[in-house]
């Protein structure tokens, strides 16, 4: 180790070097430190207790009666939109709204479900009536509020967390979905979901037209009304601030010339006050007014309103946080205010996008025409999943929605014989590219709203449905072409797979279960997915998105590989998908493997290093914050053209010193381009720019009697066999006959793969007169070696002495050159 001066001296070296301004800490970590310190502010206090639960109860029940006793005073809409300008990001038309991490549609729903039922307690005479409220008084009030809020919601946390049972395996799975329902809004991009009601509700003639006729209204119509319910607000607001402005420039204008106007100057203060605290009636939209911005008739409009309209009944405000804080937000499906003069305001833009498949999907749930639209939502489903997978996985064999047979019970398991199985089955996407097959499950089924309200019976029924059938459906096609080598598929016969040497499954969810799915460690322990068979479960509009960010199949591969590891969700945690996406981007999603199971993987290797058991043991769980604020940016102006606002650049994958290697595999359509790649990108990035120099090392020391040169690496960091692999680089001397040389690479290849007992190598063959890649002759041949190659196996030189790289030595020019021949030696 060195000295602790040096150490000092390297310290201060770096902090010379940083870029001066650069932020020392993520901002989105902040506001979780924040949170936790608070939490565990209230863990001592609550914990101390007797009854944790009670006390977290009660605690609860006394801080929402004192902040409702508060809010009392004040008009609730104009509370609302003193909030809305306090928590809510904003920017000039046609810029992106700045990433605020801590800005939060939760509380600014919470405030106006409790101010609204606390509305209720005094037009019912439970409390006193309002009194006057002086200038600024509703901005200080809100000011405060925002901690209070996140303190009411933090003693709710605090109380599911000391009414979960430790021993029930699904209690975490279960927070996990309230969590989300509290805290997390537009877990995809608003645009990808618009675009996706649009299809699934008119997409298809009946449904539309059943929705027209039972509802007064289409599922597009819907849509343009709460939108332009939001957009009038904004446009309200942006008058506002016009008009403060200009009466604030007339009177400074005046203050400056000598001038001063009393009725100017008490002007320009109630235009200030207007716009930090305005009327209700400057807050709100008339019916007539969405009518005329839509041109939509009134009475469809008024259709729109009654159905997505808050209906809090009699509710106290106890009542609307105990609903809100476990998952049953009253927002989520009605998320428009009706006032008494029918005028009407919305909280915010994040919910009522959401909003319209969730209430027009309960509606239809009780017509006849649920059964077609089910149909409908599978069908569109498949298509986009397809679409999807055809952006990252080019020139693949593609086949959708067909059926094949598995054996029907265990005798025909037992037999083996396909042509013998009986049961058929369906199949959504089986994808085959050189030795890869992807095997991917679409569930258009959704999340109900027991299960996001925390029904722990319900979350397991709907978690099977939609991840658990997904998982078993994708695990047997997985089994049957390890099992028998193939499928036999209905109307095509049997299909020989035996070249397959990787198989990766997917589910694919139509609903957005952001922090559900990327929990798959929890759901392995709550017994809804099993360790031997866990897909990549994602939604549709991450795989959307995902496939637009990826530049090169094989960066989709690797992170297939990746995140399909058990221990990823072990060690990463994340709310978010594209959070863990964006990661791997960065820094590769890696998870250091037992090298105690490595070496039982692969037997050859020698014992684990004092360096990589270090490496394992020292490995501590990550929680990953928001990585999509560089994305976010991305994805608006790439979808918002406009010529004041640059474009701002694609996230991509951090440069890879063997991209170009990788591209020339796919153009070149070598046999295991896509797996080669994903390998080859696997690498540490030291041990790429290895592989990247390799080709020119060989070529540029070449042997003194013609003979070619060769480079031997076992890629073995996992512990899944199928992701061994056996690296070749060679060199065919110009004197060797060019079918010789791949003769002799292939052979080679094939033998020391038996040898070292790996499944699949490749051969990256270099012509020595040309300095050019000859041939990329790829192997994924197993089981035992005919003779000639027999008598090759027996030449290698044992696995135990295996060189991983090449000796220093030859990079140097021989010192003499000897006349006589040499012994043949083992490689």
């Amino acid at each position: 180790m060195a000295s602790k001066t040096k150490r000092h001296e390297a310290r201060k070296k770096r902090q010379r070097r940083a870029v001066p301004g650069t932020p020392t800490f993520d901002p989105h970590a902040e506001v979780i430190v924040d949170t936790w310190a608070s939490l565990a502010k209230l863990m001592v206090k609550i914990g101390a207790t007797d009854d944790p639960e009670t006390a977290a109860d009660a605690a609860l029940n006394d801080a929402v009666a004192e902040f409702a006793t508060k809010v009392q005073r004040f008009d609730p809409i104009r509370l609302i939109e003193v909030a809305r300008l306090a928590s809510l990001p904003m920017a000039p038309a046609g810029a992106v709204a700045p990433i605020v991490p801590d800005a939060s549609a939760s509380r600014l729903e919470l405030l106006a479900l409790v101010a609204l039922a606390a509305q209720q307690e005094v037009a019912t005479g439970v409390a006193s009536q309002q009194a006057a409220v002086g200038d600024q008084e509703m901005s200080h009030f809100v000011s405060e509020a925002l901690s209070e809020l996140d303190r009411l919601l933090h003693l709710a946390q605090l109380r599911s967390f000391a009414s979960a049972d430790p021993t029930d395996k699904l209690a975490l799975v279960s927070l996990l979905i309230q969590g989300g329902e509290v805290w997390m809004r537009n877990s995809s991009y608003p645009e990808m979901v618009e675009a996706t009601n649009g299809a699934l509700l008119d997409g298809d003639p009946n449904v539309r037209t059943t929705l027209v006729a039972e509802l007064g209204f289409d599922a597009t119509d819907a849509l343009a009304v709460l939108n332009a319910c939001h957009d009038l607000q904004e446009t309200a607001m942006n008058h506002r601030i016009d008009a403060m402005r200009s009466t604030m420039l007339q009177a400074m204008a005046a203050t400056e010339a000598g001038r001063t106007d009393n009725t100017l100057m008490e002007r320009a203060r109630s235009s200030l006050m207007t716009m930090f605290e305005p009327e209700a009636s400057d807050v709100t939209v008339a019916v007539a007014d969405i009518a005329s911005h839509t041109s939509i008739p009134e009475d469809r409009v008024r259709a729109v309103i009654e159905r997505f309209r808050l209906d809090l009944a009699e509710a106290t405000p106890v009542q609307v946080v105990d609903a809100f804080s476990t998952g049953k937000n009253p927002l989520r499906a009605r998320p428009l205010i009706v006032c008494a003069n029918e005028r009407v305001v919305l909280p915010h833009p994040a919910l009522h996008v959401f909003a319209v498949r969730e209430n027009l999907e309960e509606h239809l749930k009780t017509s006849t025409s649920w059964s077609k639209y089910a149909k409908h939502r599978g069908d569109l489903l498949e298509i986009r999943t397809r679409t999807a997978l055809g952006r990252v996985l080019p020139g693949a064999h593609y086949r959708d929605a067909f059926e094949y047979y598995i054996p029907a019970n265990a005798a025909e398991a037992t037999g083996a014989d396909p042509s013998k199985y009986t049961k058929r089955v369906e199949g959504d996407h089986l994808v085959l590219l050189d030795d890869v097959a992807i095997i991917v499950e679409d569930k258009a089924v959704a999340l109900s709203a027991l299960s996001r309200g925390g029904k722990k019976t319900r979350i397991r029924t709907d978690l099977t449905g939609i991840i658990t059938k997904a998982a078993e459906q994708a695990g047997r096609m997985r089994d049957g072409i390890e099992r028998d080598g193939g499928l036999r598929i209905e109307g095509e016969g049997w299909v020989n797979l035996s070249h397959i040497r990787e198989i990766h499954t997917i589910a694919v969810s139509l609903d957005d279960l952001s922090t559900v799915l990327t929990a798959t460690a929890e759901l392995v322990r709550a017994g809804i997915l099993s360790v031997d068979n866990i897909p990549w479960t994602v939604s549709l509009h991450d795989l959307e998105l995902i496939t637009e960010l990826v530049a090169r199949p094989a960066e989709f591969l690797l992170y297939l590989r990746r995140r399909r590891t058990p221990d990823v969700t072990v060690m990463f945690s994340s709310a978010d998908e594209l959070d863990l996406f964006l990661h791997f981007f960065e820094a590769g999603l890696w998870v250091e493997p037992d090298p105690a199971q490595v070496r039982a993987t692969f037997p050859f290797l020698p014992e684990p290093t004092t360096s990589e058991m270090r490496r394992y043991r020292s490995q501590r769980p990550v929680i990953l914050t928001s990585r999509t604020d560089a994305l976010d940016r991305w994805f608006y102006t790439n979808r918002h053209a406009d010529a004041d606002v640059p474009s701002a650049p694609k996230p991509t994958m951090s440069p890879s010193p063997v991209a170009p290697l990788i591209d020339e595999l796919q153009s070149r359509n070598v046999t295991g381009w896509l797996s080669i790649g994903a390998t080859l990108l696997s690498a540490d990035l030291s041990v790429q720019y290895r592989f990247a120099r390799h080709g020119d090392e060989l070529l540029s020391n070449p042997l003194p009697h013609g003979q070619g040169r060769s480079l031997t690496i076992p890629i073995t960091a996992c512990v899944d066999p199928a992701e061994g692999w056996l690296f070749v680089w060679a060199t065919r001397p110009a004197a060797e006959d060019p079918a010789s040389a791949e003769k002799r690479a292939r052979d080679y290849l094939r033998a020391k793969k038996h040898q070292l007992g790996l499944t699949r190598g490749v051969v990256f063959l270099y012509d020595e007169p040309s300095r050019s890649l000859l041939k990329v002759l790829y192997d994924g041949h197993i089981g035992p070696l005919d003779s000639a190659l027999t008598a090759v196996l027996h030449s290698l030189r044992p696995a135990s002495g295996l060189q991983r790289t090449i000796h220093p030595n030859a990079k140097r020019p021989p010192h003499t050159v000897r006349s006589r021949p040499r012994p043949k030696r083992k490689r």
